[in-house]
């Protein structure tokens, strides 16, 4: 018993003494930690590096913090480069924190101004190169997808150098919607290529578009090209890899399976049935969509040389894209150069240069190159026994069992439709200092463009026999100049600081084409002069002009109170004398309630900013009527051999800007110095809204342009990333965005609702959603007899609704709202780890809460009623109609359809959200001791894979389809589409 009591004793004793040895080696330290200008620095963190033990410095800046004599404290505040101090037995450290010029001034460049991230007022969101550059494409637009809080990007084709559709913060017009405004190092327009980009700044609200007036409905690009700087660097590097096309969950149907279906359908007639089908197609299974979707090949090569000294800088590069289709003979190739100069000329003056030459050309298909593979039978090959592909048409001998008597893969052999462009621009700035506060600017752009396409129907495919061969050939071109003159200040009072400038725009554009149309052409002489029959010829010109006056205010206040008011006034030759000007303010301001004496800092929120802004712009996009307020002459038309003349539009003489009003508040957040968050809400009205309104057919025409009605749409964004972990050489950042969207028509002149399109409808109602589609309402399948049925709708002599019931004959159903268009949340999320050299991100994109029209099931999904057609297979969870007391989702089929069960109907509708695993990077950055024996600055290589997954129950090859009005599509209306690609590629990048 004593023995036991003398260990245990002994144990606690020596327990005891260790705690003391380790109390006793750390010691209490005390500092105070202020900013360079002297101010101390509240809510500032002072860690122990690689632990946890913490401290947070009071509103005089003081800290206290137990810390060993070998440990290192790392001081860190939002918008301060982090300082890493040894303790040393130091008992007292003090911290003068340096502003950290690359987080303050990520540079938000606003296009006519650059502010830092801290004085910004607006909502604005900048994506650096490393963010964007995991997706591989042809065009910046698509490589936004998933990265930026209310941007919607969708990929309504996936054919090679078509650009991906982009709309900010929803569609703000029924017909004159348009995209977001381009800006190219600070002037309007302007063209670049992706691996030339350094960074794309999204302006979301008024109170930083207001500045582009008219031309920013739509929202703002800033597209920063890369400049030189410092010691020269030469960068190489090259993506290669394969794509191929996404399937989702769509499949057609084998040979067995459709000879199966088609029995049905026949019913009774089985004699007639094995007279037209025998009993051998059941073993014939030719895949059509293997055959004419195959994998393509990319590569892109980029070559760069940038560098400079205090008196120029320079950045030249070289790039070269190509893009193989997956669909027959489709592809796309560009070829671009560009320079960036920037000179010191004298101590006062600056001179900057950008020069850029684009080429490319791209073969595009034709419609029912998409359309064929589809629809064409399993029981059909396109080859004949000896291995020659098929001529096919009406008067073949060639067994055919489909009904479209041709074949594509015969047809792509010889036909095309090309197209080629040369593009140039060149930019001037030049800036004079005239005294250390107020300068004076001149920023010029003139951009050339030319333009040929071409299309061909060879005389020995089906589509050019009858011709004896057709050509189509058109050229086009178009030079647009811009000039910017700016008087630009900015002086501080002790802690007041004054800033703006003032100026003036002036733009010019004309754009001329030509084109002409023949046929009956020698084979082998694929041009125009060799046709020995003219059908057409037809060219125009137009020219248009924009003179604008535009100024920015600001005021800030200790660094932590900003005010910014702007003005634009613009002018437009579209509109009439008295309707030409367009006046568009804008104000916004933000407050730093972190910088207050009187906040509380703790260890949770170390930044807090508040902002606001009111702004308006313009749009004054008429479509293809360059002066709607005119009534002028067409003389493209002939009459007995001579010029024949026709007026095409009835003038507005009233028309005018078409103006969306714009209020933002939002809210930025920093959490434990390793948290960001963003959360703005909106509220957009637009007014004097543009349409084509319909007029009587009396007044001799069939539409005029008007200003007729008011739209809004409001919704609320959040954008979070974090510091999820770093230590251990482990480093995990996590970025989450979404977005709700909600619209409303307000008001419409002389109606309550507008209705679009022909078969299929959509209508905009006032009190309701700014698009819906507009469709009989299908109730399915009748169980007791596999009838389909729709919603009847009856009503009393007031036209009120008394019941609802089901019918099976269509013409009796009610066309009513059954679905949104647009999608009403929309987002991404980003995870990227890195760890000893290597590097995963990984990107998922999502959408929610719309409807799309599968407008193709209409023809491979139609319930007998085409027979000449093959079929799709039925979803996970369909079933067709059998026998009485069957719970079906799809009619008993027959041939020749039942009961019109394939006309436009919501069962065509189908949920449209989606979550798409967008990209998967990983790369290896090699070791410096592998570089520098390879005499390399820096090394990586990559592996990455776009579109991989999509999960959705669209039972469609993709649920993306266009938001903006087409010329023959309605925005969800998706057709055949050229389907979007999964992509496979390598990457190796080199800096010398």
């Amino acid at each position: 018993m004593i023995k036991r009591f003398t260990l245990k004793k002994g144990l606690v004793i020596s327990a005891l003494l260790f705690v003391s040895f380790l109390a006793g080696a750390q010691s209490v330290i005390k500092g105070k930690v202020i900013a360079e200008d002297g101010e101390a620095i509240p809510g500032a963190t002072v860690l122990i590096e690689g632990g946890t033990t913490g401290s947070i410095t009071d509103l005089d800046g003081n800290y206290t913090i137990q810390a060993a004599p070998d440990d290192v404290l790392i001081f860190s505040f939002v918008g301060f480069e982090s300082q890493r101090v040894p303790v040393n037995n130091q008992s007292r450290i003090d911290m003068t924190m340096t502003v950290d010029i690359a987080e303050l001034s990520e540079v938000v460049v606003m296009g006519y101004s650059e502010k830092s991230r801290r004085e910004l007022t607006a909502s604005a969101t900048t994506i650096g190169e490393k963010d964007l550059k995991n997706v591989t494409s042809s065009n910046i637009e698509s490589m936004l997808q998933g990265k930026v809080a209310g941007v919607s990007v969708t990929t309504s084709s996936g054919s090679p150098g078509e650009p991906a559709e982009i709309r900010i913060r929803g569609v703000n017009s029924l017909t004159a919607d348009r995209a977001p405004l381009v800006v190219v190092d600070g002037i309007i327009g302007g063209t670049y290529q992706p691996n030339d980009v350094a960074s794309v700044t999204v302006l979301k609200d008024a109170a930083a578009t207001s500045l582009y007036g008219s031309l920013a409905s739509g929202g703002v690009l800033i597209v920063t090209t890369k400049q030189g700087k410092g010691d020269p660097v030469i960068e190489f590097s090259t993506s290669v890899g394969v794509k191929e096309i996404t399937t989702g969950n769509f499949s057609m149907m084998n040979g067995s399976d459709l000879y199966d279906l088609q029995e049905i359908m026949w019913g009774d007639e089985r004699v007639n049935f094995l007279k037209v089908r025998p009993e051998d197609l059941r073993d014939r299974d030719f895949n059509w969509l293997d055959e004419s979707f195959k994998r393509g090949v990319l590569q892109n090569y980029y070559l760069s040389a940038r560098g400079g000294t205090d008196k120029m800088t320079y950045a030249v590069s070289g790039d070269y894209y190509q893009e193989d289709g997956t669909l027959l003979e489709t592809g796309y190739e560009r070829m671009s150069l560009r320079t960036n100069l920037n000179f010191q000329l004298k101590e006062n003056v600056s001179l900057k240069t950008n020069l850029s030459l684009i080429s490319s050309e791209r073969n595009q298909d034709f419609w029912d190159w998409r359309y064929d593979p589809f629809l064409y039978l399993p029981w059909d090959s396109p080859y004949s026994d000896d291995g020659s592909i098929k001529y096919i048409d009406n008067t073949s001998s060639e067994e055919w069992y489909g009904r479209d008597s041709k074949n594509v893969l015969h047809s792509a052999q010889y036909n095309y439709n090309n197209s080629k462009g040369l593009d140039f621009s060149g930019n001037a700035f030049l800036n004079i200092d005239l005294t250390d506060w107020l300068s004076i600017e001149s920023r010029n752009r003139v951009s050339i463009s030319h333009g040929r396409y071409e299309s061909f129907y060879d005389p020995r495919t089906r589509e050019g026999k009858a011709s004896k061969g057709s050509i189509s050939t058109s050229t086009a071109a178009s030079k647009d100049a811009i000039s910017t003159l700016i008087l630009r200040g900015e002086k501080s009072f002790g802690k007041h600081t004054v800033g703006g400038f003032i100026g003036a725009e002036g733009n010019y554009y004309y754009y001329e084409n030509l084109g002409a149309s023949a046929r009956n052409i020698p084979i082998g002489l694929n041009v125009i002069g060799a046709a020995s029959e003219p059908v057409s010829i037809y060219g125009n010109n137009v020219t248009g002009t924009r003179l604008s006056y535009l100024s920015e205010m600001s005021y800030s206040y200790g660094g932590k109170y900003f005010v910014t008011g702007v003005f634009r006034a613009d002018a437009s030759s579209k509109f009439g004398p008295e309707s030409r000007w367009g006046y568009f303010p804008g104000a916004s301001a933000s407050w730093i309630v972190s910088s207050e004496d009187f906040f509380v800092y703790n260890n949770v929120i170390s930044f807090l900013k508040v902002r606001g802004s009111y702004g308006e712009v313009g749009n004054d996009n008429v479509g293809s009527n360059s002066f709607p307020y005119l009534s002028y002459y067409d003389l493209s038309d002939q009459y007995n051999g001579i010029p024949a003349a026709t007026i095409p539009l009835l003038a507005n003489n009233n028309i005018t800007w078409e103006t969306l009003v714009s209020r933002n508040i939002g809210v930025d957040l920093t959490f434990f110095n390793r948290i960001n968050a963003t959360f703005d809400y909106y509220n957009n009205t637009t007014t004097d809204l543009l349409l084509d309104v319909q007029l009587p057919l009396s007044t001799g025409f069939e539409i005029q342009a008007r200003n007729v009605g008011e739209i809004r749409n409001q919704g609320v964004e959040a954008a979070i990333s974090a510091d999820i972990f770093k230590g251990n050489g482990i480093n995990w950042t996590s970025s989450y965005n979404v977005a709700f969207n909600q619209s409303e028509n307000l008001k419409f002149a002389d109606t309550d609702q507008l209705l679009f399109g022909t078969d299929v409808n959509q209508i905009s109602a006032v009190g309701e959603e700014l698009r819906q589609w507009y469709l009989p309402k299908w109730l399915g399948v009748d169980p007791a007899n596999g009838d389909p049925l729709w919603e009847k709708v009856n009503r009393d002599a007031s036209g009120n609704v008394v019941s609802r019931e089901a019918t099976s004959n269509y013409n009796e159903a009610e066309f009513q709202r059954v679905g949104s268009v647009l999608p009403k949340l929309y987002g991404g999320w980003t995870n990227s780890v890195s760890y000893k050299g290597f590097s995963l991100s990984v990107l998922l994109s999502y959408q929610y809460g719309n409807k799309v029209y599968h407008s193709a099931r209409q023809l491979f999904d139609n319930d007998g009623a085409y027979t000449e057609y093959n079929m799709m297979e039925l979803q996970d969870g369909w079933s067709r109609w059998e026998k009485p007391g069957d719970d079906a989702t799809h009619p008993l089929p027959k041939r020749g359809g039942n009961k019109l069960s394939n006309a436009p109907s919501s069962r065509y509708l189908e949920d449209g959200s989606y979550i798409r695993l967008r990209n998967v990077s990983l790369t290896y950055s090699f070791p410096q001791s592998v570089c520098n024996a390879l005499k390399l600055q820096s090394l990586n290589l990559g592996l990455s894979g776009d579109n991989l997954y999509t999960w959705t129950k669209f039972s469609g090859l993709d649920p993306e389809a266009r938001v903006s009005v087409a010329a023959f599509e309605l925005p969800g209306f998706q057709d055949f589409k050229y389907p979007i690609s999964k992509q496979y590629l390598m990457k190796l990048t080199a800096r010398f």
